[in-house]
């Protein structure tokens, strides 16, 4: 059985790269909102373990496996999504788990081009089993301190720009990380609505 990754192991000492990063509100260990993708590309993960991207000419046998595909109008907007994978053996590669808080979590990251040309993380994604919701709650909120809301399925923390939730979906708990101004940079770059024709105007006021 494949061990997840350490987080304790990720990036925080082990990476040059990230000891000159200020950290951000909600930071996880593995990786920060608003670092840049090849800081977290380039960190020092154990053997056999790389992150593998929707954009990356070449990716390793099995990855596919992994969502990581993007609509294409995302794709337009230079978004780029990506995942922690190891090799299983035989050049079989599988997602890689992360433990936060003492459990196993699949992470996502989702990367923009900002205006300098550079891949920017604005959203991370974790998925947890439903059980571990209290335990991990707890640990971010001793972590991360008190959160704007809280209620017995879901938790929110705000800071600036930088928001955090979790929430228990009734499939798992899940972790969701985003910087609302990078979202804004996504939201410019998508396509707008068409604006609807006189005639359907007309057609949903008599509905």
């Amino acid at each position: 059985m494949l061990r997840p990754l350490l987080a304790v192991l990720l990036l925080a000492a082990a990476s040059p790269a990230l000891a000159e990063t200020p950290q951000r509100p909600f930071d996880i260990g593995l990786a920060q909102i608003g670092m840049r993708l090849n800081q977290l590309r380039f960190a020092a993960f154990p053997a056999n373990t790389r992150l593998v991207c929707a954009q990356d000419q070449e990716r390793p046998p099995g990855a596919d496996r992994t969502p990581l595909a993007l609509p294409s109008a995302m794709v337009a907007a230079r978004v780029n999504r990506c995942a922690l994978f190891t090799d299983a053996g035989k050049d079989d590669w599988v997602q890689r788990q992360v433990v936060l808080a003492g459990t196993p979590t699949d992470f996502w990251f989702m990367a923009i081009e900002d205006e300098s040309g550079s891949e920017r993380i604005f959203q991370m994604t974790g998925r947890q089993p439903r059980e571990a919701f209290d335990k991990t709650a707890a640990a971010l909120i001793e972590r991360w301190g008190p959160p704007t809301l809280k209620t017995a399925h879901y938790i929110r923390w705000v800071n600036g720009s930088i928001e955090a939730q979790m929430a228990d979906d009734n499939e798992g708990t899940v972790l969701f990380l985003m910087d609302t101004k990078m979202h804004q940079l996504l939201d410019s770059r998508m396509p707008k609505p068409k604006p609807k024709k006189e005639k359907e105007k007309k057609e949903e006021k008599k509905e």
